[in-house]
């Protein structure tokens, strides 16, 4: 079960976002983490692309969690994917929505998303 390969999204929970906001901007974490995931000469972390491959062939496991605008930041000093609201809808235009970690084992992912709640 450590060895699984989970990919990680970390909803903004201070943002009080509506069920269908929090699907639209998850989804667009997903989309924009393969596809960077997919870009050989553009891939972020290259060192886990074997995972992606694993991840993908297994069925793509996924896990949304929820954390404060103050813990998505720190998740963003990583380097991982971030999600930046771009509508007048719902919340201020810039705000940070989610983050997405790459797939990985959930041995690792542990190491960054240990203390999150689910979504």
């Amino acid at each position: 079960m450590d060895n699984e390969i989970i990919q990680y999204f970390v909803v903004n929970h201070d943002l009080k976002m509506e069920a269908g906001k929090v699907a639209a901007q998850v989804a667009h974490a997903a989309t924009i983490s393969t596809i960077n995931m997919v870009s050989a000469s553009n891939c972020q972390f290259p060192d886990y692309f074997d995972y992606f491959v694993e991840w993908y062939q297994s069925g793509m496991s996924k896990v949304v969690l929820k954390g404060t605008e103050e813990e998505l930041f720190k998740l963003k000093e990583n380097g991982f994917y971030t999600i930046r609201d771009k509508s007048y809808q719902e919340e201020p235009t810039g705000a940070l929505t989610v983050v997405s970690l790459p797939p990985m084992p959930r041995i690792i992912g542990q190491r960054f998303i240990g203390e999150f709640s689910l979504y």
